[in-house]
Parts: structure tokens; sequence; C-alpha cells
């Protein structure tokens, strides 16, 4: 028997010496690609498209903006030319009255830059459908008590429509700021469990008092932004969250990369994949004065 605890003890000793081995992993650069990340909305307003490159996995450097790009968007009716910010590198708007227009298809075109520096010039392009989104009849605010914290429910009544998938992304505002204002914060859902159904006082989003900008008094102004998204661009905000904070060891899939809808188009010969989205949605607003 004591042979048999030595021989466990001797075992123990080998795997947790073997647990501590450090790896010293030197990793090659790559060549930079295109990272494209905007959305057009039914909102009017001044809509922009970010260009960047990617960097080195070790890099503690920002992505570096792209200056000089040709930036249009069609929508099957006009196509307009996006001017860059004279003070954000790589910040191509739209006119400041530009809006987007439900049930119509917008063409992102990218022309005029050589992200790799290989002195040929490159082309891309991406498209989105802009679906519709539903009416909010009303919103209104409950303090509830969640996993020991005090928490401000934010509720909806409204009419999801009938004979269709809609797919919905919602952030929430306390006067006039965002306070999910990160991809990680934003709430999404597809209506597959409420197809048709009339909801009443719906909860989708919350306020949390461990957040010090979303802790609710009287007199703030509450507005939740409800937006009908594509079911695609639904997978890609869960995609780039499962990147984020990272996958199961025991129960996560294989790892792959998050889509993009941004294709490369020239020069053939030399094709990259780019990273990134060009989101197209129409948005409700709805807004309340809180009085706890």
């Amino acid at each position: 028997m004591k042979l048999k605890y030595f021989v466990f003890s001797i075992l123990a000793v080998i795997l947790l010496n073997a647990c501590t081995t450090e790896l010293d992993l030197k990793l090659d650069g790559t060549s930079p690609v295109l990272v494209v990340d905007g959305a057009i909305t039914s909102d009017v307003k001044t809509h922009t498209i970010y260009l960047k490159k990617t960097a080195d996995y070790f890099s503690n450097k920002q992505s570096e903006g792209i200056s000089g790009a040709l930036v249009t968007v069609n929508d099957g009716q006009q196509t307009i030319t996006l001017t860059e910010d004279s003070n954000i590198k790589g910040a191509y708007h739209t006119p400041v009255n530009y809006h987007g227009t439900a049930g119509r298809n917008y063409t992102l075109n990218i022309e005029n830059l050589d992200v790799n520096g290989d002195g040929v010039l490159e082309k891309y392009t991406a498209s989105c459908y802009m679906n519709s989104v539903p009416t909010v009849d009303s919103i209104k605010v409950s303090k509830v008590r969640l996993f020991g914290n005090d928490m401000w429910a934010l509720k909806e009544s409204m009419q999801d429509p009938e004979n269709q998938l809609n797919y919905y992304l919602m952030r929430n505002y306390r006067n006039d700021i965002c306070v999910s204002d990160s991809i990680n914060e934003w709430g999404i859902t597809p209506d597959e469990f409420f197809n048709g159904v009339y909801l009443i006082d719906e909860t989708f989003m919350y306020f949390s008092s461990t957040k010090k900008d979303e802790i609710l008094q009287t007199g703030d102004k509450i507005t939740l932004e409800l937006c009908g998204i594509t079911r695609d661009y639904m997978f890609f905000i869960n995609e780039m969250r499962e990147e984020f904070q990272g996958r199961n060891p025991l129960f996560g899939g294989q790892p792959a990369n998050v889509r993009t809808n941004i294709k490369q188009i020239e020069p053939t010969s030399k094709r990259s994949t780019p990273c990134g989205y060009f989101a197209v949605y129409s948005v409700n607003w709805t807004s309340i004065i809180y009085d706890e």
C-alpha cells in the first residue's frame, strides 16, 4: 500500500513539473489587411465609415487609418461619395442630411488604396440590405433586484410583424448618452419565439447600479434605440463577442475567423481576406422621463 502511494506521489510531481514549462512563442509579422467599420441607418445624419489596417498580434500601436481612398455608397437609385475627415485619419463621412431607406440594398465601394504596400491599387466592395423596424408603442422602466444588485429593467411594448423573420439590435441611453457603448453591451435577438406577437412590457435591456453612468435618478431622460438588422449582421456581433470573451475550452466550438461582408475584387491575382463589417439598418427611437 505504501508503495502504491509512493508511485502516485512521484507521478504527481512529474505532472506538476510538466505543467510549468514556459514556451517562448515568436510570431512573425504578416502583411496588413483592410478593416472596415461603419453603418448606414435610416436616421438623417452624417454616417461614418472607418478604414484601417490590421496590426501585428503583439503590436502596442493603434491600428493605422487609411487616407486617400475613394469611398462611395450606392442604394440602387443614387451614388454618393464620402468625404474624408481632415482631423481623423481613415474616417469617411456621408453628407449631413443623408439617410437610408428600408427595402433598398446598399453597396459600399472602396478604391484607390494600397493596404499591403506592394504598389498595386486595390478595390473592395460590400453589400447589405436595409430591413424595416417596427414602431415601439411605449417604453417604461422598473426597478428590480437581480444577482444581488439593483437594476432598472427597460421594457417595451410593440407589435412584432407577422409572417417574416426579424432581427433586432437594441441600445439604451441615459440623458442622450449611450450607456451600452460597446458591442458586448448591445442587446440582440431574433423574433423566433415571439414572431407576430404583440409584446407587452417585454424586458430587453437593463441599467445596472454597478456602473456609475447607469444609475438612474428621477428626471433622467431614458431612450431606447431599436434597430432592424440582418441575420448575417446579428451573427457577426455574436462572433465578435466570442472572440472578445473567449471560448469555453471544454464545450466551445472550433476556432474560426469572424465573418465579414467585405470582399476584395481587385487585383484578382492578389486577393486578401479583409476584416470588419458594413452594416445597414433601420432605427426607431423612443424616450421617456424616468420618475422613481
